[in-house]
């Protein structure tokens, strides 16, 4: 029996448990040395007194109610209070109670409670963490994804349904949740591009790509993920957002072609101030020297009559001109598309000859067409400014001999083939070759001009859906070849 006491007195004094006895009434008959160490308190400065004196305010009702229910026979085990230290300081203590019916005492063991406590501070501080990220993966635009790289699964935010339209049937899944949606002639390039960043060390990755939507069709997406690493540099986790710019890129989308459509609109409104100047140049000039040769001969009715003959040719000749360039005007602003119609080639040829009559009597020009009529679907004003600007241009810059002009019109494959070939002094094509078609581009200093004709010329050859080039050299002329793809209804329009 006294080896029992001794050995029941040794686990009282060395226990680093505290250990208590608290009597019916709730007063401490007996208190272990390790209350020092947890409560500042000898023993003795507990015994007789009340247990919940020693418990903090807001924990004083509970813990007597705590009492109660041992005192009627409840076993209580770990339950969490806290006590105020000598010093002041409030001590959480994990109390177990067991109550002798027999002797009337409530056997007591208490231990530090500050492990327990952080660990409930941290278990809460984690459900509230979890609990924002679950609030933010709802509110957010994005679909925030975690990856667990060492088991390989992946955790989807909310918004893979919300934006993409896609149903999970459990809450982790495999990586194949992510690669099977992305765009086939993408995958390839983006897990590269993922994987480079996981094993070179790197934190952050970014990437454009095309993901599919839950209804089959593709969204622009711009996907940043945060690589995280253990102490030891190994990436275990990866964590991102994927962000719906499908919108985004088809606003760019329309910015890019409303700025290109403006670009063209004023690119089209430039060539209609080059076609004013030069297309009615002639007719001006014509009328202008009627004028002064009427002023001149007033008093011969011959004279009178030439002039006013010749007026009335070249009034009709720049109405048809003004017609025109107003057509080309609508068709430029976007107000209407190009009409095209059954047109004479060789009939609009000769209206050019008409209009140059006084420019081809002058330097005794000869301009020759080896087709008889031939009639082409097209845009006559169009046609109309492209043979004015290639004979004119055959013209001014003529050798030191008369200006031949031969035009070869061949319908062959469906198309209209068009060469011009002139005597004059030619172009060094293999020095300008870059330069032959841009505006106010000059290839002589001995003739003055502004440039813009070969620029006009190939500016209406592309509207009317053909190409043209240039075959010459200084001194041996030039040969022009243009191509006009027939439309669907040319057929019908020679017919």
């Amino acid at each position: 029996m006294n080896t029992t006491t001794t050995e029941l007195d040794k686990i009282f004094a060395f226990s680093l448990d505290l250990i208590c006895v608290i009597d019916a009434h709730g007063r401490f008959v007996k208190v272990s040395d390790a209350v020092l160490p947890l409560l500042g308190y000898h023993p003795n400065e507990l015994v007789g007194k009340r247990f919940v004196d020693f418990v903090c305010v807001d924990d004083a009702e509970g813990s007597q109610d705590v009492l109660q229910r041992v005192l009627k026979g409840d076993t209580v085990i770990k339950y969490a209070n806290n006590c105020n230290r000598k010093d002041g300081i409030e001590a959480p203590l994990l109390w177990s109670f067991n109550f002798d019916k027999e002797d009337q005492l409530i056997y007591v063991t208490a231990r530090d409670g500050k492990d327990r406590k952080q660990a409930a501070h941290l278990r809460e501080s984690l459900e509230a963490s979890n609990l924002r990220y679950e609030y933010v993966t709802k509110a957010t635009s994005d679909a925030i994804w975690d990856w667990d790289l060492n088991k390989n699964t992946l955790f989807w935010g909310d918004g893979f349904k919300s934006i993409f339209g896609h149903q999970l049937e459990q809450e982790r899944t495999d990586i194949g949740t992510w690669t099977d949606f992305i765009h086939p002639d993408d995958a390839a390039d983006v897990v590269t591009s993922i994987l480079e960043v996981i094993d070179s060390g790197e934190t952050v990755w970014k990437k454009e790509y095309r993901f599919r939507r839950g209804d089959g069709s593709y969204a622009d997406v711009i996907d940043r993920g945060f690589v995280i690493r253990d102490d030891s540099g190994k990436a275990t986790r990866m964590v991102g957002a994927q962000h719906d710019i499908s919108q985004r890129n088809k606003t760019l989308a329309e910015l890019k072609q409303l700025a290109s459509d403006l670009y063209k609109r004023n690119r089209e409104l430039q060539q209609f101030g080059y076609i004013v100047s030069h297309n009615l140049r002639s007719p001006v000039a014509n009328i202008i020297g009627l004028v002064d040769m009427l002023e001149e001969e007033k008093h011969d009715p011959s004279a009178i009559d030439f002039c006013i003959e010749h007026l009335k040719v070249s009034m009709k000749s720049l109405d048809e001109v003004i017609t025109d360039l107003s057509e080309i005007l609508s068709i430029t602003d976007g107000s209407t598309e190009i009409h095209k119609e059954p047109v004479d080639i060789v009939e609009v040829i000769d209206k050019v000859k008409l209009v140059l009559d006084d420019q081809i009597a002058q330097t005794q020009a000869t301009v020759t067409v080896t087709k008889g009529p031939l009639v082409w679907l097209t845009h006559r004003a169009y046609v109309y400014s492209i043979f004015l600007n290639l004979i004119s241009n055959a013209i001014k810059y003529r050798s030191e001999t008369a200006p031949v002009i031969h035009i070869d019109l061949c319908v062959a494959d469906n198309t209209l083939w068009v060469t011009v070939t002139d005597n004059g002094i030619g172009i060094d094509t293999s020095r300008h070759a870059g330069e032959l078609f841009k505006p106010y581009r000059r290839f002589t200093a001995t003739k003055s001009g502004k440039g813009l004709g070969l620029f006009l010329v190939k500016s209406h050859v592309e509207v009317l859906h053909g190409a043209i080039s240039l075959e010459s050299n200084p001194g041996m002329g030039s040969t022009f070849k243009i191509s006009f793809p027939a439309d669907s209804g040319q057929e019908a329009a020679v017919a």
